[in-house]
């Protein structure tokens, strides 16, 4: 998992007893980064792509710049191209590298002996988990997605579906298993899901109404609510 992982501690499970794998959180980036001195242990990688998301989402593509990036960073714009060979080549590392953190959840999530039921509980919870310690991301994800073409759209959406299908493969066993409706169509319940959690950009704000947790139990819960018989 990406060094800016790190695992909540908060329970949000409604009802079960195990304790569920919850998404990463990014660490936050701060104001302005100082020079990177010699000898000094950082890690510059971090750094560069937490400037470039919080640069990007806040200026948006067209707004932010490579010297932005290097300049808020503290290192000469050329030093970038160690990291990534253009702008559209830093869009697409964003993309990969949340579609790796997601199915890194997956992974976890799979590694756990869990009823078909609760492992897609438990997948939704660190989903929306994810998609709260990342909103910049997300938001970059749907704002600039159409900056890409090609090959590299191509691949972006090739792990789009992926990610369809994983949260689908949960629904598929828990329906098996009598855990949730026969009745729902799952391809129709993954676009439900997919939907609210892309949505979190445009409503969700630090500090500002209800708490991660809460808003995390209340997702579960419906999404609960909706599917079992």
């Amino acid at each position: 998992m990406n060094d800016d992982v790190a695992h909540a501690e908060e329970n949000w499970m409604p009802t079960r007893t195990h304790r569920p794998l919850v998404a990463p959180s990014a660490k936050p980036a701060s104001k302005r980064q100082p020079p990177i001195g010699q000898g000094k242990r950082r890690n510059r990688d971090s750094e560069v792509m937490a400037a470039a998301i919080r640069l990007i989402y806040e200026k948006g593509y067209d707004g932010a710049s490579l010297q932005d990036v290097a300049n808020e960073v503290g290192v000469l714009k050329g030093s970038l191209y160690y990291y990534f060979a253009s702008k559209e080549d830093l869009l697409v590392r964003i993309m990969k590298e949340s579609h790796a953190q997601v199915e890194d959840i997956y992974r976890g999530i799979e590694a756990q002996d869990l009823s078909p039921l609760d492992k897609l509980l438990s997948l939704l919870g660190a989903l929306m988990t994810w998609y709260l310690d990342h909103t910049p991301r997300v938001a970059i994800y749907f704002n600039e997605r159409h900056r890409l073409s090609g090959e590299r759209l191509q691949e972006v959406d090739a792990e789009g579906r992926r990610f369809e299908q994983m949260i689908q493969s949960y629904l598929l066993e828990a329906q098996r298993a009598g855990e949730i409706n026969d009745q729902i169509d799952t391809k129709l319940a993954v676009r439900f899901i997919i939907g609210a959690l892309n949505s979190v950009p445009m409503w969700y704000r630090p500090g500002h109404g209800l708490s991660k947790k809460k808003i995390i139990d209340q997702f579960v819960r419906m999404n609960l609510k909706s599917l079992t018989p």
